[in-house]
């Protein structure tokens, strides 16, 4: 459960632009601490390095003025827990030294050029160590490798001649570095990423709250419910948008109404010459012309009012409402099984369907009405699943030619000599179902049953 709630989180924009702005951040934050070690090892290894020469040029200055008894008492005062003195017979000479810093030590205790210094430092730079003394062929520092003579855990060595001839040792250690995640930085991290992530919660949720609306004033729009033009509010963007889904929602309605009212017209205003045509076929005199042309008038009429109710059903704004779908489709199988046709309700699960009930009564009565006039014998299903109702009417007649599955949707369109019956119908009832069908955003298909017979399958969305 928890992993399909986080899939759904992470499949949202607002999920998606969270944690990349949460791995942008983490990685910041690891290059910035790389950066600010690196920083600081070379800026404190330089500082230490010369706060390390200070305390060997007092040292050297208080061994070469104070009796030989005292110069434990100097060395313990002077060593720390990164610099090591000792004093030898010999000095120590390094393998690369450092012409900078041994020029600086010279010039501080005004050595004679007789007494030596011997120095090897390195600065540490992208992990690499840069001696100033070591120049390429344009005269720039040039970084090299720590020479394998030095320690890794080495700044600074050397040796000092003191004026006795005796040598002082020393050698300058490296710092403990401080770890790059400390408990403050932790908490502070987390809290930065909390503050970061609940602003962008708030401003993609205020973002995103109109789209939200878009898709909801959509899917009531697919379904044929009228609504309100949606609040256009939000980043421009988003406002160009919504007003551009106002507009459409707009044209589309004054569309449907203006063909509605269209077809309308076009009925009633035929209605005077037939009504005419008939007046004047009263004063024939009798016989089969008479008889036919009566006929004929009388399917014209016929047509005219499957028009006018084709086009009044069209344009019908049925309040929503909270419907038992399987109470209503038994009243309807009852109802016909009362009238002598053989329609059964096989299967069905309880379901409250939100939908216009007469258009839904219109079309599954319809589809019914089809079966047991071209079928004989009609059995229903009802199943229900997350995601959409579906409802199967399956009658037991010839069924329709594979090509002729979606002709038969078209208005005044028959298929007698594939029916192989006369019923006297105009060809409204299919097209009539489809349309009750789409208003509720849902789809109405045929198909032939493997068995023999038509199967109508309807399928509304939750």
């Amino acid at each position: 459960m928890v992993s399909k709630r986080w899939r759904f989180w992470l499949s949202g924009l607002s999920g998606q632009v969270i944690m990349l702005a949460l791995s942008v951040l983490v990685v910041i934050q690891l290059v910035g601490i790389q950066i600010y070690r690196i920083e600081r090892e070379e800026t404190l290894g330089l500082v230490n390095s010369r706060f390390a020469l200070q305390r060997v040029v007092s040292a050297i200055r208080l061994l070469n003025q104070s009796p030989a008894n005292l110069e434990d008492e100097i060395l313990r005062a002077t060593r720390s827990e990164t610099l090591r003195l000792r004093i030898r017979a010999q000095g120590t000479t390094p393998k690369l030294r450092n012409e900078h810093f041994e020029q600086l030590i010279r010039k501080v205790l005004e050595y004679p050029d007789p007494l030596a210094i011997q120095i090897s430092a390195e600065r540490r730079l992208a992990n690499e160590q840069l001696y100033p003394n070591s120049k390429d062929e344009r005269g720039q520092a040039k970084p090299i490798r720590r020479h394998p003579g030095m320690a890794p855990d080495v700044r600074l060595q050397g040796s000092i001649e003191l004026a006795d001839g005796r040598w002082l040792d020393f050698t300058s250690l490296r710092d403990n570095e401080m770890p790059g995640w400390s408990a403050k930085y932790i908490i502070s991290f987390v809290l930065l990423a909390a503050l970061l992530a609940a602003l962008m919660i708030w401003l993609l949720q205020r973002a995103t709250r109109p789209l939200k609306q878009l898709a909801q004033q959509a899917e009531r729009l697919g379904r044929g419910d009228k609504a309100e033009a949606i609040n256009e509010t939000g980043p421009r963007e988003i406002r160009d948008t919504l007003s551009a889904f106002n507009r459409m929602q707009e044209r589309l309605d004054r569309f449907v109404s203006d063909r509605t009212r269209m077809l309308a017209a076009i009925s009633h205003d035929l209605r005077t010459p037939l009504t005419t045509l008939k007046l004047r076929c009263e004063f024939l005199a009798e016989g089969e012309d008479k008889q036919k042309i009566q006929q004929s008038l009388a399917i014209m009429e016929q047509m005219l009012s499957a028009t006018l109710q084709f086009a009044q059903q069209d344009g019908v704004a049925e309040p929503l409402s909270h419907l038992d779908l399987p109470s209503l489709l038994q009243s309807l199988c009852d109802d016909l099984e009362d009238n002598g046709h053989q329609v059964s309700l096989v299967s069905q699960q309880p379901v409250v369907y939100r939908g216009r009930a007469m258009a839904l009564r219109r079309a599954l009565q319809n589809l019914l009405d089809n079966g047991v006039k071209y079928g004989n014998r009609v059995t229903a299903e009802l199943k229900v699943s997350d995601q959409q109702i579906t409802i199967n009417i399956r009658d037991f007649g010839p069924g329709i030619a594979p090509e002729q599955l979606e002709e038969v949707f078209k208005p005044f369109t028959r298929l007698d000599t594939a029916r192989n019956v006369e019923d006297g119908s105009i060809g409204l009832g299919l097209a009539i179902a489809r349309t009750l069908i789409h208003q509720h955003g849902g789809q109405l298909l045929l198909s032939n049953h493997p068995q023999g017979g038509l199967v109508a399958q309807i399928f509304l969305p939750r």
